[in-house]
This record gives structure tokens, sequence and C-alpha cells, in this order.
């Protein structure tokens, strides 16, 4: 398993348990394997919770119990990534998408998460109707991971009903530092213990978009997105020791956010411009009609070589079009005065869902 907070790996039997309030060695560090029938190796009770070698944080049991997954969140400054994991978080626990996944719940695992999800996402977005602050480079800080747990009602033998609990790790990082080999050895681990990957692209980074939208602010310089491509593919393969021409196995989800930013671009019966199908289950050919469009997008807004590099890193990706807010913000720090309504925001998770086995997809392939 893999340690949330700096993804080193580890075998359970490694992980940390500590001495206990009556022991002379209390606070002292040993590996779980020597714990016996709660006891520390010195015969008394010891602290229940385990710590990670490497870093020294507790890991959350629910964590440990389900194996957890990690989930790489990544795309440039300005593409919205800590906008869609917040927003996704109160989508799947009690927005639109909670309900059309009856069954379905989410909790977000520890008081770390439970804290920096009210702090940073939950208070500016859909308290104070405002942005949420841009992520850090991991030059500057490493944030710290959200951890939420999804649990899902299924029925098991003999008219029993079981909960398989699916925890998820999301940490997002800016696509600055994926495009800078320098910024790597910090995010190194990470990616490569990641079991999925978002990338999210920001139109407005693409030159023929920012022309016919135009910008906001002072900003002159732009993540080229094809470059966050090829510096991932090199990345990955680096770590693994794969060769130029292996295809990485890890499903990569990427999604055009802003799509309505993008409405003039859209033709009117696009399948973006059609109500998700995805209601308790994922809709593969919903998926892949949108899959499509936004192919063709890409090939004639942005640059032809991009989908051609994805094919040729990646052996599982999809692409998404998705809008977290609905609407543009008014300014760089307050939302629209609807607030928040997103739509197609929850895709690219779904699939990763599906190709996970956390939950059905109807006509699959």
């Amino acid at each position: 398993m893999n340690c949330p907070y700096c993804w080193t790996e580890h075998r359970r039997g490694d992980l940390h348990i500590r001495c206990g309030e009556r022991c002379e060695h209390k606070g002292e560090a040993f590996p779980a394997r020597k714990l016996k029938k709660g006891r520390c190796p010195h015969g008394m009770p010891a602290q229940t919770g385990r710590r990670c070698p490497a870093c020294g944080k507790t890991l959350e049991s629910e964590y440990l119990d389900s194996g957890g997954r990690n989930i790489a969140v990544i795309g440039s400054a300005d593409s919205g990534k800590s906008t869609w994991v917040g927003v996704l978080v109160h989508e799947l626990q009690r927005g639109q998408v909670n309900e059309r996944f009856s069954g379905m719940s989410l909790s977000l695992v520890g008081d770390r998460s439970r804290d920096r999800y009210s702090r940073d996402f939950e208070q500016p977005l859909f308290q104070d109707s405002r942005t949420v602050d841009s992520t850090r480079t991991a030059r500057v800080l490493t944030p710290e991971p959200l951890i939420f747990s999804l649990r899902f009602k299924k029925a098991g033998l003999l008219g029993t009903t079981r909960v398989d609990p699916v925890v998820t790790v999301f940490y997002d990082t800016a696509g600055e530092d994926v495009a800078r080999a320098e910024s790597m050895d910090l995010l190194t681990s990470y990616l490569n213990a990641a079991e999925g990957i978002v990338l999210l692209l920001d139109p407005v980074q693409m030159p023929k978009i920012r022309a016919m939208v135009g910008t906001t602010g002072e900003k002159t310089e732009y993540t080229e997105q094809l470059h966050v491509v090829d510096r991932l593919g090199e990345l990955l393969r680096e770590r693994r020791g794969a060769s130029a021409g292996a295809l990485l196995r890890t499903p990569i989800a990427i999604a055009l956010t802003k799509l309505d930013l993008l409405r003039d671009t859209i033709d009117a019966q696009s399948p973006l411009r059609q109500p998700s199908r995805h209601d308790g289950l994922y809709d593969e050919a919903d998926g892949l009609d949108v899959h499509e469009e936004i192919r063709g997008w890409l090939d004639r807004w942005y640059d032809p070589a991009f989908d051609r590099t994805v094919g040729t890193t990646f052996k599982h990706y999809r692409y998404f079009g998705l809008s977290a807010l609905g609407a543009p913000p008014v300014d760089r720090n307050r939302l629209a005065p609807g607030g928040v309504h997103p739509y197609r925001l929850e895709e690219p998770m779904l699939w990763l869902l599906s190709r996970f086995g956390a939950i059905k997809a109807r006509g699959k392939r």
C-alpha cells in the first residue's frame, strides 16, 4: 500500500505503531508486525493508530482497510483543478449526482480531510460564493491530500445487502510542476502510485480560444497543454523503467473545462449540449459520444498532435467536457450571482469508478 501523504510504498506489517501511555518507552515506534494481542514489544497496551514509517503521519483505518485508490489531478494553474475537486465532493455527497446514484454515500476520511474541505472548498464555494485559491506549486508547498470514502450498497448472497467502500485520495498539482523537470522529484512517487489520472485542460491556454474569448487579468504566460502530456509520459516511463514505445496502463481521464466559455464553438446537436445519461451507472455510449466530440474539438481548436500523443502514451484514455461552476466567475474572487451549477462535472470520476469496478457500466465494450 502507498501512504497518501508521502506516497512511499509499505507493507501493512511495516507500518509503525507507538508504545502507549503506560509503557516506559511511551511514544516509541515499532513495526505493526511486532504487535501481540494489542501490546507493544514491552508487553504494555499500544496506541491504536498506524503511522507511515517515512513521514510519520497517521493513516486512517478506513483507508488501510479498503486499500485506497490514489487519483492524481493535474492541470495548469487556471484549469480549475481545486474547483473541480471541491464541487465534485459536494455533488457526490449531497448534489444531483448523489440523487442519481441511489445507495451511494460519501464521507470525508479523517479530521485533516474534513477540515481542509470545509476551509478550502465548502466555505468559499458554497457559503461565501467566491472562487477557491489556486494550487500552489510543489516547489513551494506540497498540499494535503483530500481523502474521502464512497460507499455503495450492493445485493449480497441470500438477499443480504453489503456496503462496498471505495476510499479515494485526491491530490491536485499545478500543471507547471509536471512540465518542469526540476519539480518532478516532489511528484514522481505520487504520480507513479496513482491508479487513475485526471488531466484538466484549460481552453484559455489554447491560442485560438484565447483570441476568441479574450483573457482576464494581466497574465501573459501560459502552459502548453501538449508539453504536460509529453512530460507526464516521460516521467512515468522513467519511473517504471518502461521502453519509449510502451503504452502506459494507468487510465487517464482528460477533461476540457469551462464549457460555459465554449458555447459558440460547440454545435447545437453536439452530445455536449444533451443531458447526461449516467443514472446509477456509467453509460458507455454517452461517454464515447462525448469522447469523440472532444477529440474532434481538440483537433480543430487546439492541435491534432495532442490526440496522437495521448494515443501513443496511454493505453486507456477518454476525453470529457465539463463546467465545474456553470458560469464564468464575475472576477478572480467572486462567482456568478447564480452560484455553483456544474455540468457533466462528475463524468471523469464515474468513468474511473467504472474501470475500478466500483459501479457498473451500461453497454461496456
